[in-house]
């Protein structure tokens, strides 16, 4: 026996609403509330309603909230958005890329289900961002006990792996080279290499520079003020690159003299000459936890009251060229 074709009077009827309402809502027409028309949606894929390709979809719109940032930057936020779009799309949402001040706009597309907060200061939006009544995850860190989901690595974790790594080829004097220490998760790395150090009984500086003016002349003042580490722990690869370059140019050898580290595990990594020992975050997967985390909310009400969660994704350390046995003689500017 044929099954009975679903029409827009069956759904009225199911969900207690008018035939009109279903008609604007599966046309994308103003008029029916966000949560109506979401009922609708889902009650038409769930009866066999016929839809679009686009209607039977799309069940909701997640915005990737994005500044203009560096272009070191760039290739940690393109991964993020990747894996977002593959997770979301999967379960049958869009991830739609959004500046960050489109938040202050005072509205947001009836549409949209959830916000990802892919922006490197998490909480000078978040607080916008929050009184939308939807989801909102980010990346990085959220502020202390604030009601958001967090997806970020184990910063402290790759600090000390990095620590104990360089103590089994004889380091015991480290540098960790920054450029910003208000982001939180290069603290954290940070503190991970001097808790790493204090185990085996070494030491740590703080080589802090600004990232627009470049490194050389604070690399030269360390240099002369007496800074000799045997190994440099750089906040990402961007800074190893250039670290690399800077201290070739000064006649210092990588890693004959000084073995150097990155963090991220760039395209730049494994092209730069000697090749990069970096920690390799799993970008693409912290954009598809994100994802997730505003489709179980969005999808599951008995998720709906779970506390806010802290999901740390566990990066993995490359071991490349540019580290080796702590050279006995201290480096130096040649």
């Amino acid at each position: 026996m044929a099954r009975k074709r679903v029409t827009l009077q069956d759904l009225a009827d199911a969900l207690g609403v008018s035939k009109f309402s279903v008609s604007r809502a599966l046309s994308g027409k103003p008029g029916v509330g966000k949560d109506t028309r979401r009922r609708i949606e889902s009650a038409a894929r769930d009866m066999g309603y016929p839809l679009t390709p686009e209607q039977a979809y799309n069940k909701g719109q997640i915005w990737f909230m994005r500044q203009e940032i560096d272009r070191v930057s760039t290739e940690l936020w393109s991964n993020i958005l990747l894996g977002a779009e593959q997770q979301a799309e999967a379960y049958g949402y869009t991830v739609v890329p959004k500046q960050a001040h489109s938040l202050f706009d005072g509205s947001l597309d009836e549409a949209v289900v959830g916000l990802i907060l892919a922006v490197p200061y998490p909480d000078e939006i978040s607080g916008t961002a929050s009184g939308f009544n939807l989801p909102v995850v980010c990346s990085g860190y959220a502020g202390p006990l604030e009601h958001i989901d967090q997806v970020s690595g184990t910063d402290w974790e790759a600090g000390v792996t990095i620590a104990r790594y360089l103590a089994t080829l004889g380091h015991r004097k480290f540098a960790f080279v920054h450029g910003d220490a208000r982001l939180l998760g290069r603290a954290e790395r940070f503190r991970g290499l001097c808790d790493g150090a204090k185990e085996i009984g070494g030491t740590v500086d703080d080589l802090v520079f600004d990232e627009q003016a470049g490194l050389r002349k604070p690399l030269i003042a360390y240099m002369d003020a007496g800074g000799k580490p045997t190994a440099l722990f750089c906040a990402h690869d961007g800074i190893a690159v250039s670290v690399i370059s800077e201290l070739a140019l000064l006649g210092i050898r990588v890693p004959d003299d000084v073995s150097v580290v990155g963090f991220n595990d760039f395209i730049s990594a494994s092209q730069v000459a000697p090749s990069l020992t970096t920690i390799r975050t799993p970008h693409v997967e912290m954009g598809a936890a994100m994802s997730r985390c505003i489709i179980d909310r969005v999808s599951n009400p008995r998720f709906r009251t779970v506390p806010p969660l802290r999901i740390n994704l566990v990066p993995e350390l490359i071991i490349r060229e540019s580290t080796g046995p702590a050279s006995p003689v201290p480096w130096q500017r040649r």
